[in-house]
């Protein structure tokens, strides 16, 4: 490889290790941030354009040779990495002070690529950092990515204790020492001639540290989110704030004013409406539930039976009970009031979990109600585990509009409203037990309703149940729904009490087994299908997707259809309840992904443009050849490491260990391949050099074909069995993927030594961080449409496709 070698190559990698680490964890980081102040959409968008910043900074390298001539390589590779380390906390204070609005018009807009922007000059700076270090160092590729890859993987591993340590700001300060630490062994490795790169390494390290721990220990960290989803955000009004990878946990302090409701009945006593402690629960400033003073106390929470998401217990008003989500403990109320014993919360968020068993323990009481039980755990794989079986399960409104670490767009819950997890449930239910769910109602295009049913519905034929109408019962109170599903039919007593509630109550009746809905519209349709085929054409044809969601397309709030992407978002609001902005969503996914493609393509042209002169001694057809190449290597990575993670986060469930496990052991096995490649021997015979993308393509296959099944037998096993059996799955393909870029810039640079022409080491990185950028997008679009195994089979074409490459490139 081109490039003067730094005195010391062993510091030159614990450099690379240091700051590729650093780059993932403020990654990691940046979308729980950017999920607080924005929406889960946005925060997608916001990270995209961010992370371009890398391919920026690698297409930099390629712009600039006069500043990063061979013999200034290594100095420049401490510069850079210092810059970066330098520029995050003032990225970071730009980017939590600046508001971010839902994109209504062209400034909203330009408010999210200057949001975007300034989060992408620190991810620039690592870029030329990265970009140096692999192509420009003298340092044999292999092993450099290897490096790279590993402290990546490490850095998906270390932002999990952090965050339960400090707050998000607080770690990405953190997070940037350890990039400073990169600076600092780049200084160590030039010898005498890095001295003053080591003493800035030092003092930049230490006073990132500082700043990091005194800002998570003071009362007002001064370095916070000063805008939360567009409103300001007053630090003095919290009664409590945790964070971990999945969510930000917020507690308002005690107000006293008539209890919340998702929807209460209007025929409510009046004394029942008596103003009354509680304290609001927020998950990134947005999905908001109620905790009320002294649970046990259960005389003073009577409201509480008024509300439709607690009808399902006028029908079973004992014996054991299962929640999904306790949120702030309203379910367990309701179920401890009608005298349900045991009671078994199953909540996801371990900071929710620690609210009601020590942080308030005092002010919740949950715990002090005889028979209730709390588990933190991901409630499918802990209702496949538990041996109880009970008289009701309730899942009420769970949605937290969160981004995980694991992906800006990746939901926690998304495994909760598939057909596989409803049968689940069901499966944990009595004879003549109840599953209820409640989702958000909008009378005109009643989208998350509709979809619930088709759910219901599917889940019953699945069974083997002749007429799934006889054990469903649908209600209705202003914007909520409530499904009530039997195991088995619902008896007359059961449905003369129903009726008899719901009226006492107030509460519409929309479908029962002795009729269906009234009105003409997608629920009448809905209900008058006979046949599981029936079903399935139906929702096909509907305006929204309303299909029955699956573990293959886990994506129950995302039913905007591609002939609709890029309708006006006025058009979309008016298909479904615009608050949820979960349609919206889908656009922003769209959008962001065209962006992405549009700025690829200036990524492209532009350097092309720029050294065209040179490129011509290359060849059209070699320049072509390595171009998509290493395009096809940043779409196929990305497209199976999304498909696996969709995939594998249904199976794992908890969303700190799909980060850890999957999305880490992706990055580390990916790793370990790129180390391994250097014993493949390409510069004797041709053919190995050629047919080399048929290893990683069967691996990729194998893995593919094999996670179905291997998912399927170990779904009801112990996390321990199941975190396995995940690191099986992704690392038999990752070994594969890592052989494709240190092979890819073996072969390119043969051909350059051979035929004459620029060094296209920096900008093909470039290509292959910008290729990996659109297909997360095109990727996640993909198993939307189309489902996880098209997306998995997409990524494998890739692998495939390079034989094109290859061919010609290893002659």
């Amino acid at each position: 490889m081109a490039g003067a070698e730094p005195t010391s190559r062993s510091l030159t990698y614990v450099g690379i290790f240091a700051v590729a680490l650093s780059t993932l964890m403020l990654e990691v980081l940046l979308t729980r941030i950017t999920s607080v102040i924005a929406w889960y959409h946005l925060a997608f968008f916001v990270i995209s354009l961010a992370m371009l910043g890398m391919t920026a900074g690698a297409v930099a390298v390629f712009l600039l040779p006069g500043v990063f001539t061979d013999e200034k390589v290594p100095e420049r590779l401490g510069q850079s990495a210092l810059a970066f380390a330098a520029t995050t906390p003032v990225a970071i204070g730009l980017a939590m002070a600046i508001p971010l609005l839902p994109i209504d018009g062209l400034m909203d807009f330009f408010a999210l690529l200057a949001y975007g922007g300034a989060l992408a000059v620190p991810f620039a700076l690592g870029g030329i950092t990265l970009t140096l270090a692999l192509t420009r160092a003298g340092l044999p590729a292999s092993i450099a990515y290897g490096v790279d890859l590993c402290g990546a993987a490490l850095g998906c591993a270390l932002v999990i204790p952090l965050l339960d340590a400090l707050d998000a700001a607080s770690a990405a300060l953190v997070a940037a020492a350890v990039g400073a630490v990169g600076a600092l062994c780049f200084g160590l490795a030039r010898g005498p001639a890095g001295r003053r790169q080591l003493g800035s390494g030092v003092a930049l390290s230490v006073a990132l540290v500082g700043l990091g721990l005194s800002n998570a220990s003071a009362e007002f960290p001064p370095l916070r989110p000063a805008w939360v989803k567009a409103a300001p955000e007053d630090p003095e009004g919290f009664e409590y704030v945790g964070w971990n990878t999945y969510s930000r946990v917020s507690v308002d302090k005690t107000i006293e004013v008539p209890p919340h409701m998702w929807a209460g009945s209007r025929l409510m006593p009046l004394e029942l409406r008596e103003p009354t402690p509680q304290r609001a629960i927020k998950i990134d400033g947005a999905a908001a539930t109620m905790m009320f003073e002294h649970g046990d106390e259960l005389d003073r929470h009577g409201h509480i039976d008024w509300d439709i998401t607690s009808f399902a217990h006028q029908l079973r008003p004992d014996g054991p009970a299962a929640i999904i989500g306790v949120g702030g403990g309203r379910d367990v109320l309701v179920a401890a009031h009608f005298g349900h014993t045991p009671i078994v919360g199953v909540e996801l968020n371990d900071l929710i979990v620690e609210l009601h068993t020590e942080v308030m323990a005092d002010y919740s009481r949950l715990t002090q109600i005889p028979g209730v039980e709390l588990v933190s755990d991901e409630a499918r794989s802990h209702m496949s585990r538990e041996q109880r079986r009970f008289s009701v399960i309730t899942m009420s409104l769970i949605d937290t509009w969160a981004s995980t670490g694991a992906g800006s767009y990746s939901l926690s819950e998304n495994g909760l409203y598939t057909v596989e997890a409803w049968q689940v449930f069901v499966d944990r239910l009595e004879d003549d037990g109840i599953y209820t769910v409640s989702r958000w109602y909008h009378p005109k295009s009643p989208g998350e309703t509709a979809r619930m049913l088709a759910l219901g519905l599917e889940v019953l034929w699945r069974r083997g149940v002749e007429d799934p109408h006889q054990h469903l019962v649908l209600l209705q109170n202003f914007n909520v729904a409530t499904l009530l599903l039997s195991p088995t039919p619902l008896s007359e007593r059961d449905i003369d009490k129903m009726q008899k509630a719901a009226v006492a109550k107030g509460f519409t009746m929309l479908a029962t087994p002795r009729r269906g809905p009234l009105h003409d519209g997608p629920l009448k349709q809905l209900w008058a299908l006979d046949s599981q085929d029936a079903l399935w054409a139906w929702t096909r044809s509907q305006a929204l997707d309303l299909t029955p969601p699956t573990d293959d397309r886990p994506f129950f709030f995302n039913t905007l259809k591609p002939d609709t992407w890029l309708a006006h978002p006025e058009a979309v609001d008016e298909l479904d309840v615009a608050f949820l902005g979960n349609l919206q969503a889908t656009q922003t996914l769209v959008y962001a992904t065209l962006v992405s493609l549009l700025l690829t393509l200036i990524t492209v042209i532009g350097p092309l443009l720029a050294r065209r002169r040179e490129l011509r001694e290359l060849g059209g057809r070699d320049l072509a050849a390595a171009t998509a190449y290493f395009a096809l290597i940043g779409l196929g990575f990305m497209f199976v490491e999304i498909g696996l993670l969709s995939r594998l986060n249904v199976f794992l469930g908890h969303p700190t260990i799909a980060l850890a496990v999957l999305l880490g052991g992706i990055i580390l096995f990916t790793g370990i391949g790129s180390l391994a490649s250097v014993k493949l021997p390409l510069e004797r015979g041709g053919k190995l050099a050629r047919l080399y993308p048929i290893a990683p393509f069967i691996l990729v296959v194998s893995a593919v074909l094999a996670s179905g099944p291997l998912t399927q037998a170990f779904v009801g096993g112990s996390m321990a069995a199941r975190v396995l059996v995940g690191i099986l799955t992704v690392a038999v393909p990752a070994l594969g993927m890592g052989l494709g870029f240190p092979l890819g810039l073996r072969l390119v640079q043969r051909r350059r030594q051979l035929d004459g022409g620029p060094e296209l080491g920096p900008w093909l990185w470039g290509i292959n961080g910008a290729a990996g950028v659109c297909a997360s997008g095109l990727a996640l679009g993909c198993s939307m449409v189309w489902g996880v195994p098209v997306t998995l089979a997409v990524g494998a074409g890739c692998y495939l496709l390079l034989l094109g490459c290859t061919w010609h490139l290893g002659r």
